[in-house]
Order: C-alpha cells, then sequence, then structure tokens
C-alpha cells in the first residue's frame, strides 16, 4: 500500500510539472519568437548604416557602439522621404529617378518587379488582389494564397485557359514565396483581408480571423 500511495505521488508530481512547464512554455515561446525576429529586422537595418563612409559612421566618433542605431536610422529615413513624396518638386525628381531605374537592362526588372509587389502590399487599392485557397502542393492539399490578377496573356495560350498569378508565402517568413500560374476555375475566393491571411500565414494557423472577434466582443 505504501509502495502503491509512493507510486501515486511520483505520478501526481510528473504530471503536474508537465502542465506547469506547458503552462511557461505558452508563455515563453511568443515572447522568444517575437524578440528573435525583432532582433532580426533590426540587425537588418543596423545592417544599413555599413554602407556610409567609415568617416560619416556613427560609431567612428561615438565613445562606443549604440544597439539599433540602424533601425532608428532607417525609420527616420523613411518618414524623411514619406514627407518628401508630398512635395510637387520631390514628385517630379522621383519620376525621373524612377525613369531612369528602368532603363539600366539587368537592374530594371528586378527594381520593377520589387516596386509593383511593395505597392500590390502596401498600397491602398485592393482591387487587383484577393486572398484565395488553392490546392498545393499537391491534390488533396490546400494553402492560402494571394491572387494578383490576371495572368500574361502569351501564358494563357500555352495553357489555352484562363490563369491567375498566385502569390503563396511562406511560414513564418513571408516575405518569401512561390509564385504559381492557377487556373481561374481552381481558384477560391476567400472574405479574408489581407492583414488576416498574413497573420494566418505567420502564425502556422494559430491566428485566425475568429480569434479576431472573440478578442473584440
Amino acid at each position: 500500500m505504501a509502495e502503491e500511495t509512493q507510486t501515486r505521488s511520483k505520478l501526481s508530481l510528473r504530471e503536474t510539472l508537465q502542465r506547469q512547464f506547458l503552462a511557461g512554455l505558452l508563455v515563453f515561446l511568443p515572447v522568444v519568437i517575437t524578440l528573435w525576429f525583432l532582433g532580426w529586422v533590426v540587425g537588418l537595418m543596423d545592417g544599413l548604416l555599413d554602407v556610409l563612409p567609415a568617416p560619416v559612421h556613427p560609431n567612428s566618433y561615438l565613445p562606443f557602439a549604440v544597439p539599433g542605431l540602424g533601425a532608428v536610422f532607417t525609420v527616420g529615413l523613411i518618414l524623411f522621404l514619406g514627407f518628401l513624396t508630398k512635395g510637387v518638386a520631390t514628385r517630379r525628381f522621383l519620376a525621373a529617378w524612377d525613369k531612369i531605374f528602368v532603363q539600366i537592362p539587368v537592374f530594371r526588372g528586378v527594381y520593377t518587379a520589387v516596386q509593383k509587389l511593395v505597392q500590390t502590399f502596401l498600397g491602398q487599392s485592393q482591387s487587383d488582389r484577393q486572398v484565395v485557397m488553392i490546392e498545393y502542393p499537391r491534390k488533396g492539399i490546400y494553402t492560402v494564397g494571394f491572387a494578383m490578377g490576371r495572368a500574361w496573356h502569351e501564358l494563357e495560350k500555352k495553357n489555352e485557359s484562363q490563369l491567375l498569378n498566385v502569390f503563396v508565402p511562406t511560414t513564418p517568413n513571408p516575405t518569401s514565396g512561390f509564385y504559381l500560374l492557377v487556373p481561374i476555375n481552381e481558384v477560391s475566393p476567400l472574405d479574408m483581408s489581407m492583414e488576416e491571411a498574413l497573420k494566418l500565414i505567420t502564425s502556422g494557423g494559430l491566428i485566425t480571423p475568429e480569434d479576431k472577434n472573440k478578442n473584440h466582443a
């Protein structure tokens, strides 16, 4: 009887520790992953300062290196450029700069593609984009992606059907992904905003639009 009681006590202690560990893990992991992602973003922004000449680099005249200084510099630069775009003279300068970029043979393709991608995700108009569900990467498996409008007509001729440009982001980094040509009849539009879809994809399906509605209820 004493041995049985001791065994039950050990099992109860182990189950209690397991529950406490899982509860702590639910608090620990989101914090760690979020801090890791923010650290990666700040480190990426800090790397932008490396393009500055040594005499004007902040670390060359400051008494010690300031972590995150590149992030502050990048955010400030973006805000400064945003204010500049409101001026007529600045818009004309940017238009002329844009024309110069699109004349460079190799650079033109990358610059134009990135520019359109950024405008698609960050622009105000959503007429050419739609959150959709498609059957990918094989029959019976589905994923969420972004329909970016009709495919180039020459591509449709090869398939003899109407195609959609679909971008499928990866988890947990939605900035990378796959470009797919999907027949229109195999694309199912979803009643979901792009922000909700990005949260769904980034979290691996853990954050859904229903969760947002519950929080606001």
